[in-house]
This record gives C-alpha cells, structure tokens and sequence, in this order.
C-alpha cells in the first residue's frame, strides 16, 4: 500500500480555502444588502464632493463581486498547486472590509 503524498502546504491552503469561502458565503447577502443602501451615503449636503466617500461607496458595490473572484481565483490556484497564491488572493475581500472601517473610523463625522 503507498499512501498518499501531498505537495507541501496543500492541506493548509485547503483549511484555509474552506474556513474563508464559508465566510466570505456567509457576508455575500451582507454585502449586497450594504450595496443596495449605499446611495444613501450621498444624501448629506456637498457629500459627492469628499473623496472618501466615493471610495466607501466603490468598495460597498464591489465586495460581492471581489468575493466571487477571489472565491474562484483561490480555487484555481489550489488546482494548479500554486498553494502560496491562495493566502494572498483569501486575503484581499478582508483589506477591502478594513480599508471601509479605516474611512469609516478616520473621516467619520
């Protein structure tokens, strides 16, 4: 019997692909509800005029989508062994939560 020889770092981008592709299911409805309000950040008086703003509202109507890509791109990566590839691709859905919380926290009136 021979057992099974996994390429090193495989099963690490496997949990890890797993744990964050259940999360990042999870905030998608999140984040198309989020998306469908975001119009509203414009409603104060000269609010088209800041750019944080803007760059809030870009990254509310992106996420969903950002969540899809990254969802497939990791998978393909993992596919073709390119295990490294996955950490950073998993991670970019998360800068983009943090970037939002960072305008929110900085520029927040």
């Amino acid at each position: 019997m021979s057992a099974i020889v996994r390429p090193r770092g495989s099963s690490a981008a496997l949990v890890i692909n797993l744990i964050s592709h259940c999360l990042y299911v999870v905030s998608i409805p999140i984040g198309y509800f989020l998306s469908m309000f975001s119009v509203m950040l414009f409603d104060a008086p000269d609010s088209e005029q800041r750019w944080t703003i803007w760059a809030f509202y870009y990254a509310l109507k992106v996420y969903p989508f950002m969540v899809v890509a990254a969802i497939v791109l990791a998978w393909i990566f993992y596919k073709k062994r390119f295990y490294k590839w996955t950490y950073p691709v998993n991670a970019v859905p998360v800068v983009v939560i943090i970037a939002c919380a960072g305008l929110m926290v900085a520029f927040g009136d």
